[in-house]
């Protein structure tokens, strides 16, 4: 009889893809420069603009940072390590393998990072694992109501 330790589990996950299992890559460490210009795709919660940017002086080594938005100085948190929120949160992998590409509508996505915008607000930062295309999903899982 065996027993899965979820927090001993290798730094890759295993997906099905129309039956077949495949493996996807460990997950890559993600620029500042990328996760404020994936930022930009969403609205501010207080001013509504697109203007987002990492307050270097909350940039921890653990991947929990600080984005900040330019135009209304409104500061949300911003999760990159990925590797350990899916080890934490098992409901979070299979619904990655529910969201749909908005360009090829191919199901499966990898999680590169997270924001929690306002208590209403919280988003994947997703890339398709078919056609690689980058976009942000709303997540009903970090909503706080």
């Amino acid at each position: 009889m065996s027993v899965a330790i979820p927090f001993l589990r290798p730094l890759y996950s295993i997906l099905f893809v129309k039956g077949k299992e495949q493996r996807s890559p460990p997950m890559v460490t993600i620029t500042q420069q990328e996760v404020e210009r994936r930022l930009n795709t969403v609205q501010c919660a207080v001013c509504k603009q697109s203007s987002f940017a990492i307050d270097e002086r909350f940039m921890g080594t653990d991947g929990d940072w600080r984005g900040i938005c330019k135009k209304c100085f409104y500061t949300f948190p911003v999760h990159t390590d990925m590797e350990f929120y899916l080890r934490t949160q098992p409901d979070v992998p299979f619904r990655l393998k529910e969201i749909s590409c908005t360009a090829c509508n191919h199901r499966g996505v990898s999680l590169d990072f997270r924001a929690t915008i306002s208590v209403r607000d919280a988003y994947y930062f997703v890339t398709c694992l078919s056609c690689k295309r980058q976009f942000p999903e709303k997540s009903s899982l970090e909503a706080f109501e």
